[in-house]
């Protein structure tokens, strides 16, 4: 009867350290739904400012470009002073009508100049469209992912020269935005493309994997369908399972999500809190 006594006075206690959340110390907390979507709106709001910040640097230099022509001297020393002057800019190159390089800068992608980059999706749409456009990532030569904006340039008396295309590293661009943004709270971020690669997370091992399909995250569907439901709505919310952030247990996320774009292509912003 004794023994059967204290059992019960421990599962009495047990279910009350629970109910807290506490156990042994620790708290446990739902996420504060409150918090995330504040800090969810700085962060979208100041990637969204870095992108309306490259894009002024990107339409600038395509005017520069307008009086100095696309290739020569004169056009190399305004790539150059571009990317001097704003440090996320990784290169500048610019194709003529064809989609040949024909100027790059800096010194390292100079062997470009000579090259047909007309199959390119950026330059190939900004050349049939002769609208500004931004890529999706894709892998760089010399390793990391890259994104590129790119600008048609016209002569002064409007004659279609070319394409202007600066190229960036998103996770650099956004890296100090969402580290900023959740110092100091329990709360991490993700961006992803509208097509599930990573752009963003916390783990630079995930940037570049894409959420439809990796074998990473094929044992844990919820993934794909959160991945799908991102890609659908501009924002929202959903829940799902995966490790937790430094950790390898499993552990119930919850994620509110917002959007930045650019020239028609979106990013999604993801606020994610472990519960």
């Amino acid at each position: 009867m004794h023994t059967l006594r204290s059992l019960l006075l421990f599962a009495i206690l047990l279910i009350s350290l629970l109910g807290s959340g506490c156990l042994d110390g620790l708290e446990t907390k739902a996420p504060d739904h409150n918090s995330m979507l504040v800090i969810l709106g700085d962060a979208t709001g100041a990637i969204q400012g870095a992108l309306d910040e490259l894009e002024r640097v990107a339409s600038m230099t395509a005017a520069s470009l307008e009086k100095t022509g696309i290739a020569g001297p004169d056009a190399e020393a305004v790539l150059k002073g571009r990317i001097s002057s704003y440090p996320p800019v990784l290169t500048m190159i610019t194709c003529n009508a064809n989609g040949t390089v024909v100027a790059a800068e800096p010194e390292s992608v100079k062997v470009l100049v000579g090259q047909d980059l007309s199959g390119q999706e950026v330059v190939q749409r900004t050349l049939a469209e002769k609208v500004p456009v931004m890529s999706g990532m894709f892998p760089l030569a010399e390793g990391g992912n890259g994104v590129a904006v790119a600008h048609p340039v016209r002569s002064a008396d409007g004659k279609f020269l070319g394409v202007i295309s600066t190229m960036f590293v998103p996770y650099d661009l956004i890296r100090p935005i969402a580290e900023d943004a959740a110092n100091g709270t329990p709360y991490t971020f993700m961006v992803i493309e509208t097509g599930g690669h990573i752009l963003y997370d916390p783990d630079p091992g995930e940037v570049g994997k894409e959420t439809f399909g990796d074998a990473l995250y094929a044992q844990f569907p919820e993934i794909d369908r959160v991945a799908r439901h991102a890609a659908a709505n501009r924002s929202g919310y959903d829940t799902y399972s995966f490790y937790g952030t430094g950790s390898d247990a499993v552990v119930r996320k919850e994620t509110f999500w917002s959007t930045v774009s650019l020239h028609g292509t979106e990013w999604r912003v993801m606020v994610i809190g472990e519960g």
